[in-house]
């Protein structure tokens, strides 16, 4: 989730919109100040925007920040990181699979011992860990995967929201029978239409289950009839029936957050942190969303979420070589994950990651059915801990073109994994 998790955002082409500077070459200042370059998700809310400015207030130091867009944001990101640049401060993934592409052990900074870590629970046993070292500071709440859906859409309709894939196949004709599009997906942002299929997975995926057999090497993705050809067939027979909007290919998620809003379109699969994008599509009208959208869980037979430790907000810090930069970002992970935390989570009205922290008042209703579908029923993004798999969104795009059918995607996608696991040198490869 392209996420993304992987899952958040993943798409191709897009480009860096600052130039990077300061990476180089030492950026201290008179006094002890210094500049920090922060490569940071277009997507990320103001609230976080803020934080950012608080602690150029705070400590003096100047924040360069580096704005990558969410479409494209892996791909981007990963692309230039591979020809040697680094920030001083990196935001993206913490799934397992993304924390290796960056090669943590050769640079990135070891955070294991940081006060944070105790007061986050288990969350560093699933994420921005790698080898028992921890990399990351995780402030955001998971990535929460389900169904988007337009309340008077489906009251007017007759019908309730899907929670299985069987549902959602039957209120299709339905939906389209009251004129509206059923399920809206946006193929011209890429990293979207790879959600459904994700969604189908966690119904095998209970422990993560499913994840651990295929980065464990004892299943594979082509396995004939394996859950994840399995999803891509059912995506693939929804395409075919007519489910999804006609311009499926060429469609952007700004368009699916406006036609969910509107009305137009009565379901979009997408995931948490994108409510920012819906609240954006209502005109800044947080009473239009909370009275227009719910939100449920949806998988191949039952209805569980599937989430994904998210980039907003999740923070590395990369080997620089030089102190006094090297010193301040460390102080601006402190900073994040300090007191001025819970500032940020009231601000911000998401729910807390550190246990200490209260939940904050006045969270939309949205968000509110966002959080109550992951407690009573959330299963891990089963391409969390796999390497390899960001080559899935561009395979979805040529299976909604017709470029290629189920087995073809998942074959080609295995290869893929075999690759970056032998790569990672995962244990089975």
């Amino acid at each position: 989730m392209r996420a993304p998790s992987r899952l958040l955002g993943p798409a191709i082409g897009a480009v860096l919109t600052l130039a990077l500077s300061g990476c180089g070459s030492s950026a201290t200042e008179a006094g002890g100040q210094v500049k920090l370059t922060l490569w940071h998700n277009s997507a990320d809310p103001a609230p976080l925007l803020e934080m950012y400015k608080k602690f150029e207030k705070q400590s003096g130091h100047k924040i360069e920040l580096v704005s990558i867009p969410s479409d494209g944001f892996e791909d981007t990101t990963q692309t230039k990181w591979a020809t040697g640049d680094r920030p001083d401060i990196l935001e993206y993934h913490a799934t397992v699979s993304g924390l290796l592409a960056l090669n943590p052990a050769q640079n990135l900074r070891e955070l294991t011992g940081e006060s944070y870590i105790a007061r986050s629970g288990d969350l560093y046993q699933a994420a921005g860990s790698v080898n028992g070292k921890v990399y990351a500071a995780i402030t955001g709440f998971p990535q929460v995967f389900g169904l988007y859906y337009n309340k008077k859409v489906f009251t007017s309709a007759g019908l309730t929201p899907p929670t299985d894939f069987a549902e959602l196949a039957a209120a299709c004709p339905k939906l389209k029978a009251a004129g509206v599009t059923p399920v809206f997906e946006s193929g011209g942002s890429i990293w979207p239409v790879q959600i459904l299929p994700i969604l189908y997975l966690a119904g095998a995926n209970q422990a993560n289950a499913y994840g651990k057999a295929v980065a464990g090497h004892t299943s594979t993705l082509s396995d004939t009839g394996s859950p994840f050809v399995s999803g891509l067939t059912a995506y693939a027979k929804l395409q075919a029936d007519g489910c999804f909007n006609k311009d499926i290919v060429t469609a952007k998620f700004e368009d699916s957050m406006k036609a969910l809003v509107t009305g137009k379109a009565a379901m979009v699969a997408q995931h948490s942190d994108m409510l920012p994008a819906l609240l954006a599509a209502a005109g800044g009208d947080q009473k239009t969303v909370d009275e227009s959208v719910g939100f449920v869980g949806l998988s191949s037979d039952k209805p569980v979420v599937t989430y994904a430790p998210g980039p907003i907000g999740t923070f590395y810090l990369p080997k620089t070589g030089d102190p006094a930069r090297e010193k301040a970002s460390l102080d601006f992970v402190r900073f994040m994950t300090g007191p001025a935390y819970a500032e940020y989570i009231t601000a911000s009205k998401t729910f807390p990651v550190l246990k200490d922290v209260p939940d904050p008042q006045g969270v939309s209703s949205v968000l509110q059915d966002v959080k109550k579908a992951y407690d009573t029923g959330a299963v891990i993004a089963f391409n969390s801990d796999i390497p390899g798999m960001g080559g899935l969104a561009q395979l979805m795009s040529e299976l909604i073109a017709g470029q290629k059918d189920p087995q073809k995607v998942a074959t080609q996608l295995q290869g893929q994994v075999e690759q970056a696991a032998k790569a990672a040198g995962l244990p089975g490869w």
